[in-house]
């Protein structure tokens, strides 16, 4: 995994030996972006001769970078991250680049944002050869952080989530690829046929189950140490900015949220505020989440679900694990509690919050499963759902709390009966066993075998 870190500076325009135009002494400047913008620093190596020998794009992970050829590619960076926006727009902070020698450079990638009296700059040290994804990724950040800090006037520079930064990054690898690098000696052979953004999401989240919003928001470091874990996470993150991005709304929503990061010690309340009404609530996100995830995830028919992968999930979600104790004294023992029993003896402030978290995953359960049992999670997401709504409407208007708690009881006892059931139902096919083929025909001797190569995985 490779990593960026973000290192704070602040400046204030008169501090000795610093100047908006000195981040970096005495390098020189080597080049200087189109629209001005991106500005290099250092000597990088020299463009070599037009009659040297050519190679195809793609064929080395490594790129050289050429102060003339870098300000290109940071450019390109840039509209491709406005063009997912849905804006064409100028700017207002400087980046400078700094390239350094790769042999004397290790180590994790830095952004540094320095704070000026009219505003924000930000520096990037670069290794003059370095991984062609690993310098997409640094410039995606930089620039999503130059917009979120365009009317920062806190003096703490706003950052932007991880998970938005991986989004971005992996839709652009994914839809640019190597085309977004200005790359010298080299041939670059172009295809007609664009290609599929979720191809390699829906690859990597074939067998595992996308993270939760929370779990985006929450990640640890020591989490991302695990490679699978971080592919995970890669994948999840563009999946998640693909689906708040996929319409105009969305996309106004989004920039409104790069653009107002700096208004709220934490970005999720600035995502919720700048949502446009999609979302009251990040319980509200979750839902929409859940199904909206696995609805692009099974738009190829390969990506659903095994029988015995539905049941056990299935099995899984209408059961709420919980801590319970025999007495004051006890030590709590983990105790798996039915929905019925829970609906039946938990008081309804308690059981709605359990209850509303697991109709949109019942819901995209359905979604996943196979034919047969889709019709029985849908039926368990409907009893929840109205057995909800029925209580959160029974607690409106004027009426006597004796005949609140008995209109309460009388709805909890009818899902109760349909949940048992729902409950028999699942029984029934966690008992079924489908019938299995016939073996192998015997001929002359030798085994006629069918054989079915397994579907590779684009991790």
């Amino acid at each position: 995994m490779r990593r960026f870190v973000l290192l704070l500076g602040f400046l204030a325009g008169a501090v000795p030996g610093w100047s908006q135009s000195g981040l970096f002494g005495d390098l020189p400047v080597t080049a200087s972006s189109r629209s001005g913008q991106f500005i290099v620093h250092g000597r990088g190596p020299e463009l070599p001769a037009p009659a040297e020998s050519l190679e195809r794009v793609g064929t080395n992970p490594m790129v050289t970078l050429h102060p003339e050829l870098l300000v290109v590619t940071a450019e390109r960076v840039k509209r491709a991250v406005e063009h997912r926006l849905g804006i064409v727009d100028s700017w207002r902070s400087r980046i400078h680049i700094q390239l350094r020698d790769s042999s004397k450079m290790t180590g994790p990638v830095s952004i540094r944002p320095f704070q000026f009296r009219d505003g924000w700059q930000f520096a990037i040290p670069l290794p003059d050869r370095v991984e062609w994804d690993r310098l997409v990724r640094a410039l995606v950040e930089v620039v999503l952080l130059e917009r979120a800090n365009r009317r920062n006037e806190s003096g703490e520079c706003a950052l932007v989530p991880l998970w938005l930064t991986e989004g971005f990054t992996q839709l652009l690898l994914a839809d640019e690829g190597r085309d977004l690098v200005a790359e010298a000696a080299t041939v670059l052979i172009r295809s007609r046929v664009k290609p599929d953004p979720l191809v390699p999401i829906r690859a990597t989240l074939a067998n595992v189950e996308p993270m939760t919003f929370s779990e985006l928001g929450l990640v640890t470091t020591e989490q991302l140490a695990d490679p699978a874990r971080f592919r995970e996470f890669q994948a999840t993150s563009a999946l998640l900015t693909w689906e708040l991005l996929r319409d105009e709304v969305g996309r106004k929503a989004m920039l409104r949220f790069v653009e107002q990061l700096p208004t709220n010690l934490n970005w999720q309340t600035t995502f919720l505020q700048t949502s446009l009404g999609r979302f009251n609530s990040l319980l509200d996100v979750e839902k929409w989440w859940a199904v909206a995830s696995a609805e692009t995830l099974t738009d190829n028919p390969s990506q659903q679900w095994s029988r015995d992968r539905v049941l056990q999930h299935l099995s899984e979600l209408v059961v709420e694990t919980t801590e319970v104790r025999a007495d004051t004294n006890s030590p709590p023992v983990r105790r798996r509690v039915p929905l019925s029993e829970l609906i039946e003896k938990w008081d309804f402030a308690t059981q709605q919050g359990v209850l509303r978290r697991k109709i949109p995953q019942l819901k995209a359960l359905t979604i996943r499963a196979t034919p047969e049992l889709a019709q029985l999670s849908n039926d368990y997401a409907r009893t929840l759902d109205s057995y909800v709504r029925a209580r959160e409407r029974a607690g409106f208007g004027t009426v006597a709390r004796g005949e609140l708690e008995a209109r309460g009881n009388f709805l909890a006892a009818a899902a109760v009966r349909k949940l048992a059931e729902l409950d028999r139902r699942l029984e029934q096919e966690r008992a079924f066993r489908p019938a299995v083929s016939p073996a192998p025909a015997q001929l002359g001797g030798r085994t006629n075998l069918r054989t079915v190569a397994p579907s590779p995985e684009n991790l």
